[in-house]
């Protein structure tokens, strides 16, 4: 008898093989450990610059920003990535078939990607603690805060990755518009530049997406009060920012199945071939 239990167990098997894999395959490798050791890079060559306004230094200042960043990243472009790339292989196809297994689907790729972001996120967080003087001047208050928000975090962004994977019909046009579309949310997000800064319609706006939020709660979680000076309404808004994170992780996790059935409904094996045969026209 088919529970619902049965498609979400084989759904995190079938992610934990899947990010195992990957780590065997040198060119999934240097893609997770690469651009993180550009920021360790960044962090050591700015780690005696200071910012005076506010008596802190850089690299401190910008570090909760960078893991906010990184996990919008392998939480939302990385998770579309993988859809349009499974949707055109028919990788997709074949788990519609089955039963439950869009259910195991989405959470295979929620297991996936938590994977590949505590793998990304340990390689900073180890570099960051001893490279930043008074990172965790919070003690293990700020580590468990950085902890919870990263998963929160990470199920609030999976909406964002699913919708793009359904959206774009291939990676390569995910890898322009997608990107695009990514790095303009993370622009009125205010991750590295204080949305007080910003137009008021811009404040609004950056404020309904869950970027926002979590680039929020990681600065309230790693910097002094004082900093606190630089956001909206001067406050960290601690309550809010864990409502609204678990309000999109909760509308994502239902949405996700339905997004990528309705998506499923489209597809065929006679589409699949139809775009095997065009890529590899393009390829020849």
């Amino acid at each position: 008898m088919n529970t619902l239990g049965t498609p979400i167990r084989a759904g995190l098997q079938r992610g934990a093989i899947e990010f195992r894999n990957s780590l065997q395959n040198p060119a999934d490798l240097g893609y997770y450990v690469v651009g993180n050791i550009i920021f360790v890079i960044v962090i050591l060559l700015n780690r005696n610059e200071m910012i005076d306004e506010i008596g802190m230094s850089v690299p401190r200042m910008i570090f909760p920003g960078v893991l906010a960043m990184i996990l919008v990243f392998v939480a939302a472009y990385g998770l579309a990535t993988v859809i349009a790339t499974e949707r055109e292989d028919g990788t997709l196809l074949r788990a519609k078939s089955l039963p439950g297994g869009m259910t195991g689907y989405v959470w295979g790729q929620i297991a996936r990607t938590s994977l590949e972001l505590a793998f990304s996120l340990g390689i900073l967080i180890v570099a960051g603690t001893v490279l930043i003087a008074g990172l965790w001047e919070g003690g293990i208050l700020s580590v468990a805060s950085v902890l919870a928000l990263s998963l929160i975090g990470l199920l609030a962004c999976v909406p964002i990755g699913f919708v793009l994977g359904s959206v774009f019909k291939n990676p390569r046009s995910l890898g322009g518009w997608g990107f695009i579309v990514l790095g303009g949310l993370i622009w009125i997000s205010g991750l590295f530049m204080p949305l007080i800064a910003m137009p008021e319609w811009v404040q609004a706006l950056g404020q309904v997406f869950p970027l926002y939020w979590l680039g929020l709660g990681m600065r309230a979680a790693m910097l002094p009060d004082s900093a606190v000076a630089i956001e909206l309404a001067g406050d960290w808004r601690v309550v809010e920012t864990f409502a609204v994170l678990g309000v999109w992780a909760v509308v994502g996790l239902l949405l996700a199945p339905v997004l990528l059935r309705r998506m499923a409904r489209r597809e065929s094996g006679s589409a699949v071939e139809a775009r095997r045969h065009a890529v590899m026209q393009k390829v020849g």
